[in-house]
């Protein structure tokens, strides 16, 4: 808001700079946050790679050490992957949108998630009738892959996520881990983690759903979520402005 005020003798304009103030904290703590995440794995594929190079006598590790190495990198590429769509959803550019159905992205999703799902013995499902919504078919795809994945890395074994789709409403439920009430109300913020030392065993980048409420504003998109402790998760989509 700018204001100017007239003293008589000079003209005083005044700003409020508390919205770039915020903007430019909230681009410093990213940068830290993105200097440490990256740190991280470098250190380990560094590590192992001397560990290698120094030891190569032992040649009984090397099979081990190499497949650190490659964990590593696909937890840095996943990393990156984020951090790269993050940073284009926040240049606040205009999307194309068209009538997508539903139905189909939900089992496009899926297919890619069904062999991530297998290997945790976790059943995906889903019910109700495919209608269409007026969205960008690329966003509306990485809102329901991002939440899904979630749902099934903190599943337990033999867990089920189930997607509901309803006339107004999506609903993603899965029967997992759940959350605590103050962690239900941070889960959206960039590198947050519930579980720090599980996340890093599942891969998680701390971004997957920092990603899926930018997308879901820029489809105008209404995202509830409701959560018990050692019961599981539900994500409730309120697509009646899509429609």
């Amino acid at each position: 808001i700018n204001e100017i005020k007239d003293t008589g003798k000079r003209i005083i304009i005044l700003w409020d700079i508390s919205d770039k103030y915020l903007a430019e904290k909230m681009r410093t703590e990213f940068t830290a946050n993105v200097s440490h995440e990256l740190k991280t794995p470098i250190t380990v594929i560094k590590g192992y790679a001397e560990l290698i190079e120094n030891d190569i006598s032992k040649k009984e590790d090397i099979p081990l050490f190499i497949s650190k190495i490659r964990a590593e990198a696909d937890r840095l590429s996943l990393l990156i992957n984020d951090i790269i769509n993050l940073s284009s959803l926040d240049e606040k550019k205009s999307y194309e949108k068209s009538n997508v159905s539903v139905l189909s992205v939900v089992n496009s999703t899926l297919e890619l998630l069904t062999l991530v799902a297998n290997k945790k013995e976790v059943i995906l499902k889903v019910e109700g009738e495919d209608y269409p919504i007026y969205v960008n078919e690329k966003l509306f795809f990485e809102l329901i892959y991002n939440i899904v994945d979630n749902a099934i890395k903190y599943n337990k074994k033999g867990g089920r996520v189930l997607i509901t789709l309803r006339e107004n409403e999506i609903e993603i439920r899965d029967n997992g881990i759940g959350l605590l009430s103050e962690d239900k109300e941070r889960i959206f913020e960039r590198f947050y983690r519930v579980d720090k030392s599980r996340s890093k065993a599942t891969g998680g980048t701390g971004l997957g759903l920092s990603i899926v409420k930018h997308v879901a504003i820029i489809n105008d998109i209404d995202i509830k979520v409701d959560s018990t402790l050692g019961q599981g998760t539900t994500f409730y989509l309120d697509i009646r402005r899509t429609r």
